[in-house]
Formats: C-alpha cells, sequence, structure tokens
C-alpha cells in the first residue's frame, strides 16, 4: 500500500505544475474598435505628452475610435515605444455632481472593467491638480505585484480615465489637457505623489514579464530548476526598482519558493514563503492571500505533511469560493460587478485548489474528498470559458486518478486514455502527452494489468527519446512501476526474459533526478551561452518550437469550439502554418544537433541498447547499474552473454541508512577512528550481488553505474564473504583481484569506451593546491556561513570562501606527485595563484593529468547553488562577475578545453555522504568528460596527504605492469595500502574511486 501511494503522489506531482503554469488567468482584452468618437490625432508617432517621473519625454498615440463617442489613446514614454498606460475619454451624459457621483460613473465604464482584470486598487484619494480634481487611486497589478495607477477627472462634459505606470501620472494630465485641446498643465502630480524614487517604465515590466513567463513554460515542463531561474532574475529586477520591502515582491517570491520545493530544498522553501507571507501580509490584493496558502499547501504535500497541506487547501479554497460568489451575484444597485475582479481568474484559482485537495484527498487514501473536488474542478472549467485549454485533459486525468484509487480501474483507465488523447492533439507527441502515458501505465500495473501497462510504458519511453524538450528531472519512482511490470511479466513467461530485461536496461537511463539533472542542465546552458553561434542556434531553435507549440494550441482551441462557431477557413489556415512551423522547428532542431553536437549531447536523452553495452565489455569485464526508488531498487548487470534485471530489496531510504552507517567510520573522533563494520559491507554486497552472484563468479573487471545513495560508497570497500571483525588484512574487498571503475552514466561510459586514441596533450601535469584560505583548521564555521549564502547565477561572497579550512599540506602533495610525473615547477601553482584566471590562462588542453587539491562544495552547502563545485583562491575584494569569484562550478568546467587523460580531486568532499553528494559527483563528473576528460580520480572524504602521495605514486608507478589500465592499478595499489601497518582501515585508502573508463593508457 506504501508503494501505491508514493505511485500516486508521483502522479500527482507531474500533473500539478501544468495547472500552475496557467493559474494566473488572462489578462485583459484590448478595446474594440467603434465609430462616431473624435478624430484620432494624426501621425503613427503620437503627440507630446510631457515628462514622466523618471524625465522621458512621453507621446500619447489615438487608437480607432469606439463605440458611443469613446476614444483610448496609448501613451508611451521613453525610446522603447512601448505603451505603459492608457486614456480613455468619454461623454458624460450628466456632469458629475460631487465625488461620489463621479466614481460612480467612473465604476460602471468599461475602463473600470479593464482595470479590473489587470489589477487590485485602494480606496481613492482626491488630489488637486490644474484641470480640476482628479480621483487616484494606488494600484498594484494582479500578475507580478508590479505597483500601478489610475486617475479619473471629469472636464467639460467627457470623463477621462487612465491607467498605467505610476510614473506618469503627469503624462496622464497632459494627455487629457491635449484630448481637451487645452494647454499642457504643469507637472504636480510627481510631487504630490512621491514618485521621484524608484521610478520605472513600461521596458522593466516587460522585461520582467519575459521571465515570468519563461519561469511558467519551463515549470510546465517539469524544468523546475530552469523556473527558479527565472523567477530569481525576474526577483533580482523587482528589488532593484523597488526595493527589498515592497509588497509587490510577495507574489514572485512565492512562485519561487514553490520552484525551489519543487526541488526538494524544502527548508530553503519554508524561508522563501515566509518573506513572501510577510510581505503579502502588506498588499491590498485579497487574492494573494489565498494564492500564499495554495501554494505553502502544494508545498507542504511535496515535503510529506499532507494533513498541514489540506488545511492549507481548504483555507485558499473557501477564500476563492467566496470570491468567485462575489463577482457571479447580482447587485440590485446596478454595481458594474466587473470592479471587484476578474471572474475568469478567480475561477481558475479556485480549481488550482481544488486540484491540490483532489491530490491530498488521494495521498491520505479519502476517496469522497478527492472525487468532490476533482469533480467540481471540472465543473466550472467546463463553464467558464477563457481558461487554458491544456486544463481539460490535466482535470480529467486527474479525475481518472481518483476513480483508479477509489477501485474503479475500468473507469480511470478510460479517463486517462481520454486525455491522453485530448492532450496529443493539443501538444503533439511531446512530455505532457508522455507524461499522461506514464500514469496510464502505473494504474494498469497498480491493478496488476501488466501487458497493458508495459504497452502505456513503451510508448511514453518513445515518445521522450525523441522529444525535442524532454524533462529535465524523470524520476525513477515513475518509472518503477514499469520495471516491477516487467519483472513480473518475465516470471509468468521465462520466454520473454532476455528481451524484457534489455528494455528495462534502456527504460531505466531515461532517468533524471536531483543534482544530476540540474547539473547537466545548468552546464548545457553555460555552453550555449558561451558560444554566441551556439546561443544564436540554439535561441533559434527554442522559438521556432515555441511557435509551432503555439499554433498546436491555438488549432486545437478552434477545432474544441461548438460546431456553430467554428470557423473551417481559420481551422484550414492554423493547419496550413502549423505544417510550416513544424517543418522549421525540424530543420532548426537538426541544425543545432549538426552544429553543435556537444550541446545536443548535454540535452538530449541517449539509452544505448544492452547489446551496444555487451559489444564494448571485454573477457571478463561487466557493468553493473543500480537504480533505487522509494519502494526498493533494482539492479541490472550486463556481460557479454547479454543483460540480467533483478530487484534488489533496498528501498532508497534503507540504501541511505546503511551507507551513512558504513560512511560513519571514516569521520576521526578524538584522534582516532571507529572500526569499519565488515560484517554490514558484507550485507549489502549481498544485497546488490546476492542475485547474480552466479554471474559475478568470472568478473574480473566491474564498470559500476551506481545510482542514488550509492553514489556516496566507494565501491572498492564492499566485502565480498564473510570476514572477522577488524581482519582488513584478510577481507575479501571487492578490490581485491578485480579493477573496479565508475561510469556517471551508461552513455557515458560507452563514450569514453569508444574513445580509443590517447591523449595529445604534450605536458605531464599541472597542479591546483591550497587556496589561501584562512579558517580554523577542522573547524565547520566557513562551510556553516557559506550555507547561509545564497548565489544563483552571481558572484559567491569571498569573505566565505576565505573562511574555509586551510589546507596548507596539499602543496606538498601537488610537488610530490606532480615531480614524479616529470611537471615543471611553473605547472605546481599553489596559494593566492589558484585561480579561475589562472585556469583560463593555464592552456589546459597542454596537459596530460590535471590535480586539483582543495575544497569542493556540494548543492545545499552554498544555499540556493544546486550544482557542485571547487573552491579556489578568491579575490581580493568582492565581484560582481561570477566568472572571478573563487567557485569553479560544474557549468564552469563544462565551458573548459581539456585533453587530460586523468583529473584527480583530492582532499575534495565532492562524493559526500549528504543527501546530494554522491548525485552532485556523478554531474560534475558529466561536467569534466564534457569538458575533455577520459578519466576522473575523486575522494569521498579528506583522506591524510602521506597515504594519499603513497597511493597516488604507486597507482601511476603501477600502470605499465597493469598493461596501461587505470583502474587495475589503483586497485593493486589500494591493497598494498590494506596489508600495510597502519594503513588497513578503509578510510587511508577507500576513499579514491576512479570514475571513465581506466583502459585510456595514462603515461
Amino acid at each position: 500500500m506504501q508503494r501505491q501511494m508514493k505511485d500516486w503522489m508521483l502522479a500527482l506531482g507531474a500533473l500539478l505544475p501544468l495547472l500552475l503554469a496557467g493559474c494566473a488567468g488572462p489578462g485583459a482584452a484590448p478595446p474594440t474598435a467603434g465609430t462616431n468618437g473624435p478624430a484620432a490625432s494624426s501621425g503613427s508617432a503620437g503627440v507630446p505628452a510631457g515628462t514622466d517621473a523618471g524625465g522621458r519625454q512621453c507621446r500619447a498615440t489615438a487608437l480607432p475610435p469606439l463605440a458611443g463617442g469613446t476614444q483610448v489613446w496609448d501613451i508611451a514614454c521613453g525610446e522603447e515605444g512601448e505603451a505603459g498606460g492608457q486614456l480613455w475619454s468619454r461623454p458624460a451624459a450628466a456632469p458629475p455632481v460631487g465625488r461620489d457621483d463621479l466614481r460612480r460613473l467612473s465604476d460602471r465604464s468599461d475602463w473600470a472593467s479593464q482595470l479590473a482584470l489587470k489589477a487590485s486598487c485602494q480606496e481613492p484619494q482626491w488630489l488637486p491638480t490644474p484641470l480640476g480634481e482628479a480621483m487616484v487611486q494606488n494600484c498594484q497589478l494582479r500578475e507580478g505585484g508590479w505597483p500601478h495607477l489610475s486617475l479619473v477627472l471629469a472636464l467639460e462634459g467627457r470623463l477621462y480615465q487612465a491607467d498605467g505606470i505610476p510614473a506618469m501620472a503627469d503624462p496622464f494630465l497632459a494627455a487629457i489637457a491635449m484630448a481637451a485641446g487645452k494647454p499642457a498643465p504643469a507637472p504636480v502630480l510627481t510631487t504630490a505623489l512621491g514618485l521621484g524614487e524608484r521610478s520605472f517604465g513600461k521596458g522593466e515590466v516587460t522585461r520582467f514579464d519575459g521571465d515570468r513567463r519563461q519561469g511558467r513554460l519551463a515549470n510546465s515542463l517539469e524544468n523546475f530548476a530552469a523556473a527558479e531561474a527565472s523567477y530569481r532574475r525576474a526577483l533580482a529586477m523587482q528589488t532593484r526598482i523597488l526595493g527589498p520591502d515592497a509588497p509587490g515582491l510577495g507574489d514572485t517570491l512565492m512562485a519561487l519558493a514553490l520552484e525551489v520545493s519543487n526541488q526538494g530544498r524544502y527548508e530553503e522553501a519554508d524561508g522563501l514563503f515566509d518573506r513572501a507571507e510577510a510581505l503579502i501580509q502588506r498588499s491590498f490584493d485579497p487574492a494573494l492571500r489565498a494564492r500564499l496558502s495554495a501554494y505553502r499547501g502544494y508545498h507542504a504535500l511535496a515535503a510529506g505533511r499532507p494533513e498541514t497541506a489540506l488545511v492549507l487547501a481548504k483555507a485558499a479554497s473557501a477564500a476563492r469560493r467566496q470570491r468567485v460568489a462575489e463577482l457571479e451575484g447580482d447587485d440590485p444597485t446596478g454595481l458594474n460587478r466587473a470592479v471587484l475582479g476578474n471572474l475568469t481568474a478567480a475561477r481558475a484559482e479556485l480549481i488550482h485548489s481544488l486540484v491540490l485537495e483532489a491530490a491530498i484527498g488521494i495521498r491520505l487514501r479519502q476517496a469522497p474528498l478527492a472525487e468532490a473536488a476533482s469533480a467540481e474542478a471540472r465543473r466550472i472549467f467546463d463553464r467558464t470559458p477563457g481558461l487554458p485549454s491544456w486544463w481539460q485533459p490535466r482535470l480529467l486525468a486527474q479525475q481518472g486518478m481518483a476513480d483508479a484509487m477509489a477501485g474503479r480501474t475500468r473507469e480511470g483507465l478510460e479517463k486517462l486514455e481520454a486525455a491522453t488523447a485530448a492532450s496529443r492533439a493539443l501538444f503533439g507527441e511531446g512530455w505532457p502527452v508522455a507524461s499522461l502515458l506514464l500514469e496510464r501505465g502505473r494504474v494498469a500495473a497498480e491493478a496488476g494489468l501488466n501487458e497493458p501497462a508495459l504497452v502505456s510504458f513503451e510508448a511514453a519511453f518513445t515518445i521522450i527519446r525523441s522529444a525535442d524538450q524532454p524533462p529535465a528531472q524523470l524520476p525513477l519512482d515513475r518509472i518503477a512501476p514499469y520495471l516491477r511490470a516487467a519483472l513480473a511479466v518475465t516470471k509468468a513467461k521465462p520466454a520473454e526474459a532476455a528481451a524484457l530485461h534489455a528494455a528495462m536496461f534502456q527504460a531505466v537511463q531515461l532517468v533524471r533526478e536531483g543534482a544530476v539533472g540540474q547539473t547537466i542542465s545548468r552546464a548545457a546552458a553555460r555552453f550555449a551561452t558561451s558560444d554566441p553561434a551556439a546561443a544564436e542556434a540554439v535561441r533559434s531553435q527554442q522559438e521556432a518550437a515555441r511557435q509551432r507549440d503555439r499554433l498546436r494550441l491555438d488549432l486545437a482551441a478552434e477545432t474544441a469550439k461548438p460546431d456553430g462557431q467554428r470557423s473551417p477557413a481559420r481551422e484550414q489556415s492554423l493547419r496550413t502554418e502549423l505544417e510550416a512551423a513544424g517543418r522549421r522547428a525540424d530543420a532548426a532542431d537538426q541544425a543545432l544537433a549538426s552544429r553543435f553536437p556537444d550541446y545536443n549531447r548535454l540535452t538530449r536523452f541517449t539509452t544505448p541498447t544492452g547489446a551496444e553495452v555487451a559489444a564494448a565489455l571485454r573477457e571478463g569485464e561487466a557493468l553493473s547499474l543500480f537504480a533505487f526508488a522509494d519502494q526498493g531498487g533494482f539492479g541490472f548487470l550486463v556481460r557479454r552473454e547479454g543483460v540480467t534485471a533483478y530487484a534488489v530489496e533496498l528501498s532508497r531510504a534503507e540504501l541511505t541508512r546503511q551507507v551513512q552507517g558504513l560512511r560513519r567510520a571514516f569521520v576521526p573522533r578524538d584522534g582516532g577512528l571507529l572500526p569499519f563494520d565488515l560484517a554490514a559491507a558484507h550485507g549489502l554486497y549481498q544485497a546488490l550481488y546476492g542475485p547474480v552472484a552466479a554471474e559475478m563468479a568470472g568478473v574480473r573487471r566491474l564498470d559500476l553505474v551506481p545510482g542514488g545513495p550509492l553514489l556516496s560508497l566507494p565501491p572498492a570497500l564492499l566485502v565480498t564473504a564473510p570476514a572477522a571483525a577488524g581482519d582488513y588484512a584478510g577481507a575479501a574487498w571487492l578490490a581485491r583481484g578485480r579493477a573496479i571503475a565508475v561510469a556517471p552514466s551508461v552513455p557515458a561510459f560507452l563514450s569514453l569506451r569508444r574513445l580509443a586514441s590517447r591523449s595529445t596533450a604534450q605536458k605531464p601535469f599541472i597542479g591546483f593546491a591550497a587556496p589561501p584560505f584562512q579558517g580554523a583548521a577542522g573547524r565547520a564555521d566557513g562551510m556553516a556561513a557559506l550555507a547561509k549564502e545564497c548565489r544563483t547565477g552571481g558572484a559567491v561572497d569571498p569573505a566565505l570562501l576565505r573562511s574555509l579550512a586551510p589546507l596548507p599540506e596539499t602543496a606538498d602533495e601537488i610537488r610530490q606527485i606532480g615531480q614524479g610525473l616529470g611537471a615543471t615547477p611553473d605547472a605546481l601553482l599553489t596559494g593566492a595563484a589558484v585561480t579561475k584566471a589562472a585556469l583560463r590562462r593555464a592552456s589546459l588542453s597542454d596537459y596530460r593529468v590535471l590535480y586539483f587539491a582543495t575544497h569542493g562544495l556540494l548543492p545545499g552547502e552554498l544555499r540556493c547553488q544546486a550544482e557542485p563545485g571547487l573552491a579556489l583562491a578568491p579575490p581580493t575584494s568582492a565581484t560582481p562577475d561570477p566568472a572571478d569569484d573563487g567557485l569553479l562550478t560544474a557549468s564552469d568546467v563544462a565551458t573548459l578545453r581539456l585533453n587530460a587523460e586523468l583529473v584527480v580531486l583530492s582532499a575534495c568532499n565532492t562524493a559526500g555522504g549528504g543527501q546530494l553528494g554522491g548525485e552532485s559527483l556523478s554531474g560534475l563528473a558529466e561536467a569534466f568528460f564534457f569538458a575533455g576528460a577520459r578519466n576522473l580520480l575523486v575522494t569521498h572524504w579528506q583522506v591524510p596527504s602521506k597515504p594519499t602521495v603513497t597511493l597516488m605514486t604507486d597507482s601511476f608507478a603501477g600502470l605499465p605492469v597493469a598493461g596501461g589500465d587505470a583502474a587495475a592499478a589503483l586497485a593493486t595499489a589500494q591493497m598494498r595500502l590494506v596489508a600495510s601497518p597502519g594503513t588497513g582501515h578503509p578510510f587511508f585508502w577507500a576513499a579514491f574511486t576512479l570514475i571513465g573508463d581506466g583502459l585510456v593508457p595514462v603515461r
């Protein structure tokens, strides 16, 4: 039952972001052209309309007149030419008498309806102007929270109504004077309203809106890291312009908090939500408070607190129901209810929280709650025109999940099938369709319909492999039901085992989760921006894909209209445009792949077959792949004879517990070490390899793709047979008589294996060690300070890097090893010379061996950073440019050009035992391989320099005996340390792990 609940939550987790992507509702519609209005101002450039609070010259341009004598002007300021406000003028049947009459007349107008769609306003203030008393309201945009201003006054039988950016208050008066044929008045409102400080123009709002749109798009594709980056850019712009305490920042902050939560950084999300709440409490838009409750509900649900989530969801739904009722009701006074707000947006927000309620009902096995909430959401959607068309299949899918959870499997599958068909009409064969196919497969598998489940899953896998925008994150838990179903079929039909095991092996390679997916996404983005030609090719490809997808949605919306409203000519025109856009998108995709194959490799799924891997293996060699879900793991052993797939009876949590237990022996306490638990190491080996003990008997070289928590454990310290406690010299270590190499992925293994040529670099060695850190040795103060720092694209504070513990012994370490390999003195960089600038100047592609002896930083150790990095010498003073800040991130590494046979990361906890340590190692390794390294030698914990020098020296010296096999040479050197008095404890020798092929000769 617990396994089913986790699978349900993964299904809903895939559904909810797609609704979030459009929950803000539609914006205001443009005015409709009519007749009988006053003549428009001549010239498309408009007429002068004064100067705004920022000193920009403004111009008013008349739009085509509307019915009833109404005239509208767009008002733009500065050189950007984009309208930041509008002025409406219409006849007043009777001049308003007093303030109440003016307000009533204004509220009953179309302009007031348009304003209410996009903004929430405070009670008016009445200000004297040269044209008469004006009703002025401070407003806040519903989307993004930017300040907005409205101004209303009556003049000579006409009502003038303007709204826009606050800095345009005096240009509004100038435009009214122009429309009334009066001289331009003196500017008075800028001073009266205090608009001189923090004024902004339409260009800033437009750029902000662009970042928000990119964030929503990335969220809909479940690329939460990219969504976070977009929202952080938007937040930085708002903070710079409005200040850190502006209430309008609350909306952006909570959107950012949700993306952080989506990536599992729950504590950081709590802090962002707290900041948002403090600002939203001061906002005058009541919808924001309900939105905050809903977003916090999603966060609580993701963090495993469904009861808390339900309280928050119900509070949001109650507030939103009340809001919808206010907007739907009749008013005997004749109030224009549109001035209360946007009914479509209010209903959309209510759907949003109802979807959350249904998700929680499924999580808590409360079928009545799930069914009632999902049905209500669907009813509201069906009676609300203007909502995004892609919501319909998502809502239908959730109803299907509720049906299945309640035991109505057939009805649930039918709804999921209908939702898939509707999504296919909207999106084509893209990720939204694949996501629904995964859920249909899961529902079938949970009902024991294993073979139909496999059909749905395999259809989803086909789409994912060919998608031009595959998901940046694809958790194993979404694929685990397929793997379990396939294993069940192999037991019932042994003749199909070989084919299904091979298919499972390919499917599990689609998984991207945690720090690995985020690191790869950032490396791809950095690569794209490091080359102007690549950046343009990527931009063209993405723009072509967006145009194609927009047309696909437009066509689907047109064909979904009732027969009486459909336009065959419009449909045919859209089909023609869509076909052309599809050809352009395909051409742009092919051009990007052919011109920049490295970018393509970072962003595309490749899933080598078992046959391809088997063909690359040598005699006595096997590739071992593990993947761990919340409810059990899966192992794959590929030999030249084929693929064997099997279940591993270890959940991700249990494996984490065992790994952490083994690693406790590597933390020095009171000057000594705890005994290493040989029995536990053997027990873990049995859990991992016991089901394939016969196949492992002849394996003399093991290539391991670990996965999950296993990434944080050096494989060499597993024990293959029972051993007496403390008998390190006699233990049957996995590395005894067996070469071991780790690969971050199966494609990386094959790529490195096929890279048969040795490095052409002419210089033997370059080392970087002992940056000038000044923290107290052995203390964690510096790391604790870093953990409080937020770095997202900006430079890290150099004082924080300086506070790390110094590593003076690493300078001697690289000298001894470098001199043994023939390094020249100028290739041994230590202290303040170990800078990012020095790396760029060093022509790293000239060196066969690169050696970094410094601290590694993992995600979580530097808040807001989702990729690993290496700490180098910080600059003497703070710099705004991350290119020189002293932190070499994985995305920085991806831009380097290497030709190295080996990169060593010594003294680094680059494979640390924390939640993200091992995953970070995998992402960092991918970045180094992308940059041109053939092998990577990393440490899982900091090892004293003396055994490190011995191990490195023996490994390099043993290469000729090992036939150039770096993995075999390392294993031999490790066993030599095991046999030596004082270094038999795995603390001294097991930390080092070779990542890569290991067969490329290292001279």
